[in-house]
């Protein structure tokens, strides 16, 4: 369909609803509606309704066989058109009636349907909105004709098709089912189209098949018409056929538009999901009431199970989720138009029912007469109207603009939530969280200058977007620029405007002194994780030097000492000074020993790290059974790393042996290129949340903590046992030649 097409098309089918309602209005009635299935439209009559029994002789749930002596069954349209006051006999049943004619009173109709036209006008209102500011998207256009056929059908049905006008016959009988069949079933189609056209990357979606949903609902109605009125004999039995053919094709668009939608989520983007999810939950919740309610009922039992005002309520929910879409996920982007309607329907509700109230009460408690009571009123909503919309627009500008018109709330706001961050990593989390929701808007990021003129992430909240702009604010502190904020904008028709400009301004001088503050923290973390790390690099070459050289030196010296000595007389001074010099090197050889472990455990460089451990378990292991898995890293660790598993998963098994009461203990070390994971899970009896962490505790959060990893310490599976688990990271302690020592 090109771009007018969809408005062309909706405006013909509005135009068709308001001429059928007004050919309706406007032609003699007698007080009936017809129920539309095959329950009302029988073999032996119809079987009507009476919006209003004061009206008609008429009730609820006559059979009216014949209409001025032409019987329904045989011929429909055969009776002339009666004037507004004539008297016609209705062979109701087994009487007769005298039924006189008259216009139809428009009040009982709509409040027998108000749920219908609150539905229609709803959606209407939503899809003109969409299609004005969004006529591009390929979806918009099938809303605004869906809603104008459901607009139009649902008017003339609920002005009714009296029993009179199958007798009479003419405009009346023919419009009601051009918009009941007709536009109903564009309606549905379009419904179709727009489930389509939901996304770009629907796996049905091309200009072919979206044509077909277009077409289908229309072409089959028109084949079962066809069909229907060229094999039946019995008119009215023919209407029935019409009507639940109707039903049944709306029931299965409603399946149909279901699988749809759930293949459209499926094959769409992670973002897509989210705008997605709230339209879907709505959808679903308005297919299945209407199917349960409605559809089905009317197929099988010729009844709904529903009052047929309670239809349309049933499709509110399908309106709300396209409305929670629009607001919290930016379905179509349209923010702007939606502040302004929000304003405006605010003030022209509270107007309205001020105005309402003020004129009952001064009419009930002054006695005022209703014209001086409505002007008053009229005069106090004049007054109330600007200070009103004010109003309005502070509270919708602070729903979906946040702060921007409150900056001084919003610079107290950021310095309590500061103030309130225990840990130095949860700053910029929060400073972020908090101009996010300051601004109203989907995505901001705090960027940490690295001091070479370059920018690290170092924290974001929301979905980086794909296409709307993103603005940049530097962070100074005291002349220095430490970071920048980037913050998008609320989507392609709402840009941040100078006033936002100046708020984030605002708030990224109150940032300044807690970026500067992580910086210095991060600073001193991985400046102590480099001291740590070349310590035991150091640590790891002196025992290499030690072991394989002066290990073996002074082995060597004493063996030749010792060889020397017995080749001299024992009673001589050189034999006493070669075994002395013999002892003091197997002496200095044990000091080197000790040493050398000291240093750094020995098993390490012999087994790896999980050998190591795994031979550590087994001299540990009695009463408890100690399991250790793990595969040994592909290269060499950081000395710093390594060391510190190692003595935090000893450190763990000797707990568990000594204090825990277990009867098992799993030691799991994961080796990945960016961190490793020692995990010790035991099913002992845990750790008292009241008792002080003991020197061993201390002792692994320490030795964590010095090469920039964590540990936390916890309950295990299911609350049994005790669960500790480390997280070491390599990165921060490989140094920038790349060498682990």
């Amino acid at each position: 369909m090109s771009r007018r097409a969809p408005a062309v098309a909706a405006i013909v089918l509005a135009v068709l609803g308001v001429v059928g309602v007004a050919v309706r209005l406007d032609a003699p009635g007698d007080g009936t509606i017809v129920p539309l299935g095959w329950s009302s439209l029988r073999p032996d009559g119809v079987v009507v309704e009476v919006p209003d029994p004061d009206g008609t002789v008429l009730r609820t749930g006559d059979r009216v066989v014949a209409v001025d002596g032409q019987v329904l069954a045989e011929k429909l349209g055969a009776v002339d058109r009666p004037d507004p006051g004539a008297t016609l006999p209705y062979v109701v049943g087994d009487r007769t009636e005298q039924v006189t004619v008259a216009r139809s009173e428009v009040g009982p109709l709509v409040h027998q349907a108000w749920g219908d036209l609150v539905f229609v006008l709803a959606l209407a209102a939503l899809a003109v909105a969409l299609y004005v500011r969004r006529p591009d998207e390929p979806s918009t256009g099938p809303l605004l004709v869906l809603s104008a056929g459901l607009l139009g059908s649902t008017a003339v049905v609920v002005a009714g098709l009296p029993v009179l006008s199958l007798a009479t016959g003419g405009p009346q009988f023919w419009l009601f089912h051009l918009n009941a069949v007709g536009a109903y079933s564009v309606a549905w189609g379009a419904l179709l189209a727009f489930t389509l056209t939901l996304t770009r990357d629907h796996p049905w979606a091309s200009r072919r098949t979206v044509g077909l949903a277009y077409a289908a609902p229309l072409a089959v109605m028109l084949l079962l018409t066809a069909y229907v009125g060229l094999t039946g004999d019995d008119p009215l039995r023919s209407l029935a056929w019409i009507h639940t053919g109707e039903t049944a094709v709306a029931a299965a668009t409603l399946i149909i538009t279901t699988v749809s939608w759930v293949m459209t989520y499926r094959h769409t983007n992670a973002v897509m999901r989210g705008r997605l999810r709230w339209l879907g939950v709505g959808g679903a919740v308005t297919a299945v009431v209407g199917l349960l309610g409605w559809h089905l009922p009317q197929l099988l039992t010729g009844h709904a199970a529903l009052p047929w005002g309670a239809l349309g309520l049933s499709g509110l929910p399908f309106v709300a989720g396209v409305g929670v879409a629009l607001r919290r996920h930016r379905l179509f982007d349209i923010e702007r138009l939606a502040n302004r309607s929000l304003v405006y329907a605010s003030t022209v509700a509270v107007l309205v029912t001020g105005y309402a109230l003020a004129v009952g009460l001064l009419a009930s408690l002054l006695r005022l007469s209703g014209p001086v009571a409505a002007a008053l009123a009229a005069a106090g909503a004049a007054f109330a109207l600007a200070p009103l919309r004010s109003a309005a627009q502070r509270a919708v500008d602070r729903m979906m603009y946040g702060d921007r018109h409150d900056p001084a709330g919003a610079l107290d706001r950021l310095g309590a939530r500061l103030q309130a961050v225990l840990l130095p990593a949860d700053v910029l989390p929060a400073l972020v969280e908090t101009v996010a929701r300051s601004l109203r808007v989907p995505y901001t990021a705090i960027d940490l200058a690295d001091g070479a003129g370059g920018f690290a992430l170092g924290a974001e909240h929301g979905r980086p977007p794909d296409a709307e702009p993103v603005h940049t604010e530097p962070v100074h502190y005291q002349g220095q620029t430490v970071g920048r904020l980037r913050v998008s904008a609320r989507g392609r028709d709402d840009p941040l405007d100078p006033v936002d400009l100046r708020l984030l301004g605002s708030l990224a001088q109150q940032a300044g002194p807690a970026v500067q503050a992580v910086r210095l923290h991060d600073d001193l973390v991985r400046s102590r994780a480099e001291v740590v790390a070349s310590r035991e690099d150091e640590r790891r070459r002196l025992r290499r030097d030690l072991h394989d050289g002066l290990g073996p030196t002074l082995a060597a010296i004493g063996l030749k000492a010792g060889l020397a000595a017995r080749g001299v007389p024992d009673d001589s001074a050189a034999h006493a000074a070669l075994r002395e010099i013999a002892t003091e090197a197997t002496a200095s050889l044990g000091d080197v020993r000790r040493l050398v472990e000291a240093l750094r455990p020995p098993a390490l460089d012999e087994l790896g790290l999980v050998g190591a451990v795994r031979s550590r378990a087994a001299t540990l292991a009695g009463e408890v059974a100690i399991a250790v898995s793990g595969d040994d890293a592909p290269g060499p660790l950081p000395a710093a790393v390594e060391t510190a598993a190692y003595r935090i998963a000893v450190e763990a098994m000797t707990n568990v042996v000594r204090h825990s009461a277990a009867t098992s203990c799993l030691v799991e070390i994961t080796l990945r290129p960016e961190f490793v994971e020692v995990t010790v899970t035991d099913d002992g009896q845990g750790i008292d949340p009241a008792r002080a962490a003991g020197v061993g505790l201390r002792a692994m959060r320490e030795r964590a903590a010095e090469v920039g990893g964590e540990v936390s310490i916890g309950s295990g599976v299911d609350g049994v046992g005790t669960r500790v688990h480390a997280r070491l990271p390599i990165a921060a302690m490989t140094p920038p030649d790349g060498r682990t020592g």
